[in-house]
């Protein structure tokens, strides 16, 4: 094994190789709003066969080229703000509408013959109408305050954070319905 991925959390694994998030989406892990879970606990819960997932883990270490995944922890507060917003935010602003938009043409076609898809609608609907808000105030509230790192400012980014960090959760739990709804 070329690293304990045991006790790394997941978010570090990603963080250093990012191509390792489609290990985990192809293992069912949530490398998102779960990754600050240790590997090993989350191997452990979901019964998976742990050698399969460190041998891609493994691979893929020793095989990656990857000189953003190495940029990471030595991203300056700006850098990794624009990697974020251009990264992450602008895929979900311009993704979420276009597969609202598809699932409802899908919805209208096939929604007769497969009632689970109006489940599907709710929980995509529901997501939505959680991030949305979320990456506004990522945008409009943390992304400035981590930028100014104004000293009188850093128990109010506390709350803000922890505040970030349940809508995280929340948005965990209904993506792990959209997986069950969806047979993913």
């Amino acid at each position: 094994m070329h690293k304990n991925w045991r006790e790394q959390s997941i978010g570090e694994i990603v963080a250093t190789f990012p191509l390792s998030s489609e290990v985990f989406r192809s293992a069912g892990i949530d490398f998102c709003c779960g990754g600050g879970r240790l590997l090993g606990d989350v191997i452990e819960e979901q019964g998976i066969v742990e050698t399969n997932l460190y041998r891609a883990l493994d691979n893929l270490a020793e095989h990656s080229e990857s000189e953003e995944a190495a940029a990471f922890p030595e991203m300056s507060p700006e850098e990794l703000v624009e990697h974020i917003l251009i990264r992450h935010h602008a895929y979900l602003w311009e993704a979420l509408p276009d597969i609202h938009a598809r699932l409802i043409t899908v919805l209208r076609a096939h929604g007769e013959r497969h009632p689970e898809l109006y489940d599907v609608y709710k929980l995509l609907s529901e997501l939505t109408k959680e991030m949305e808000p979320h990456l506004i105030r990522e945008e409009s509230e943390l992304f400035p305050s981590v930028l100014n790192q104004e000293a009188n400012a850093t128990q109010q980014r506390q709350t803000l954070v922890r505040i970030l960090e349940e809508e995280h959760e929340s948005t965990r739990d209904i993506l792990h319905q959209l997986r069950h709804a969806t047979n993913d």
